[in-house]
């Protein structure tokens, strides 16, 4: 990309200042000032962690980048100097665009986009034509940066960015829409998208959850990578959870020094991990009205793993040659709408061992698979609803020949109703105080479950899911009526069985993180 060089800088000097101070994002960052947190005075711009690690995102070249943040580690800031960078060097009327909930939220992020504009050095200061509320537009190219509600249901829509930053995306009103309005105006640009978590299920959590594989870029930052007590060398007393957290995150005892003022000063471990979150599971934590609380949901071990080759499957544990398994089936419509998903259960260990979701086959092509992974879990029983698509799912299965299927005493199929759902929530509830270890994104839409006002039954929040959810109790619930026979010689290594997948997810954990210094 050509570079723009100002009419005051000298030609003799042009080349230098291209590579050295526009070509090189923080080098340009630190011809700047911003307020120092601790003391709320202007000083020069010395990317903070998170900072650093927005810019060498964009410098690899990296085109869809979303930011999942705790509080005070500037990643807004360094978004903002991204597109600050992009339409100061830009030679052409190119626009970078800025989208927050609100108006005044919007234009007040470019507060420091105007101050900035007066602490470049006087050789690199330029004319400014606009310099409004809501627009800074430069005289010389004509490039600026504007401001836009996510609210306005036109949006970016009839605008061609070059980039574009979503602030605190997860509070958008429709952040699916906004983001597919961004996404096709910037085409190859840049869009980034940052936000504190708000709810476990919504789109905003199902970006972060599926990311890479879904094409972006997820930047995170963990208390523990920036704060410590440096003067602490050991501590006392350390209970079972601090060392659980010690060896999850490789702390040293100045860390563990620094969490437990910060928890005391806070006045609870559960504010202290939402405030500064220590991995994904603390940026989610329960939502105010979940149907599931913390008190349920905090024990459980979240497993880390790849997606199988199928591109839906997630394996906790392969079957067992001695146990015997349930699984629970929710079916959607499929290509490209509703998702269908399966949970599979071990009868021995009353743990989940497989879950997969897919909205891309038809209800009979689903029918398949499900055969095909109950096959796989040595003849599983079958729990399918038969409510809309369930009804071409069974009669599929039939056909096929799979007859190890959940029947009630009356010998129908399950039938979905208030009341049914409500048996199947309600018995997950009671197993869940025995689940130790379960996938992340179905635990997420455990999490994200509510009662709306009005409404007896659980639900996901606008635009999330509850399909995972809904197989997993559904699992449960066929696993209360499972033949006594079916309790397998396996369950005295339960126990083992269950540490011993804790252990090396907990394994893969710490590999993948790193050292947090």
């Amino acid at each position: 990309m050509t570079i723009f060089i100002p009419g005051t800088v000298p030609p003799s000097m042009s080349q230098a200042v291209a590579g050295q101070l526009l070509g090189h994002l923080p080098t340009f960052a630190s011809l700047h000032m911003v307020q120092d947190k601790a003391t709320k005075r202007p000083v020069r711009f010395d990317p903070l962690p998170m900072q650093t690690k927005i810019f060498q995102a964009v410098e690899q070249g990296h085109n869809r980048i979303i930011i999942i943040k705790a509080r005070q580690v500037a990643a807004t800031t360094a978004a903002k100097m991204v597109l600050h960078w992009l339409a100061y060097k830009t030679p052409h009327a190119a626009m970078c665009a800025l989208l927050s909930m609100r108006e005044d939220s919007a234009t007040a992020l470019l507060d420091d986009n105007r101050r900035w504009l007066d602490d470049l050095p006087d050789l690199l200061k330029r004319p400014i034509r606009t310099k409004a509320r809501s627009r800074i537009v430069y005289d010389d190219t004509g490039a600026e940066i504007r401001a836009f509600t996510s609210r306005s249901t036109t949006g970016v829509r009839s605008f061609q960015p070059i980039a574009a930053l979503i602030s605190e995306a997860a509070y958008a009103p429709d952040l699916a829409e906004t983001i597919a309005q961004a996404d096709a105006a910037v085409g190859d640009g840049l869009l980034i998208v940052e936000s504190t978590a708000q709810n476990p299920g919504d789109f905003f959590s199902q970006l972060v959850q599926g990311a890479p594989e879904n094409g972006w870029k997820l930047l995170t930052h963990w208390w523990w990578e920036s704060y410590t007590d440096p003067d602490v060398e050991s501590v006392e007393d350390i209970t079972d959870a601090e060392q659980q957290m010690m060896e999850a995150y490789g702390l040293t005892a100045g860390q563990l020094s620094w969490y437990r003022r910060t928890r005391a000063r806070l006045g609870s471990d559960h504010k202290a991990r939402k405030e500064y979150p220590g991995c994904m599971e603390d940026c989610f934590l329960d939502r105010e009205g979940g149907y599931y609380g913390e008190e349920v949901l905090g024990s459980i071990h979240v497993v880390e793993h790849q997606l199988n080759g199928a591109g839906h499957g997630r394996e906790i544990e392969p079957p067992h040659p001695h146990d015997r398994y349930v699984m629970g089936v929710d079916t959607g419509g499929g290509v490209g709408g509703d998702y269908s998903a399966l949970a599979v259960v071990s009868v021995s260990t009353r743990q989940p061992v497989y879950v997969e979701r897919n909205n891309t086959i038809t209800p009979a092509k689903w029918a398949h698979r499900i055969i095909q992974v109950a096959s796989r879990y040595n003849s599983a029983l079958v729990l399918c609803e038969s409510n809309n698509h369930g009804h071409a799912v069974l009669l599929e299965l039939q056909h096929c020949g799979y007859h190890q299927q959940w029947r009630a005493p009356s010998g129908k199929p399950w039938v979905t109703t208030l009341q049914s759902k409500l048996d199947a929530f309600d018995t997950l509830r009671e197993s869940l105080e025995i689940i130790k270890i379960m996938d992340r994104p179905t635990w997420m839409e455990l999490r994200s479950l509510t009662i709306p006002a009005g409404k007896i039954a659980p639900e996901a929040p606008k635009g999330g899911h509850d399909d995972s959810a809904v197989a997993m109790a559904l699992a449960y619930r066929c696993l209360r009526d499972v033949p006594s026979s079916w309790r397998t010689a396996a369950m005295h290594s339960n126990r083992t069985r269950i540490d011993d997948l804790i252990a090396a997810s907990r394994a893969r954990r710490i590999r993948a993180s790193g050292l947090p210094f």
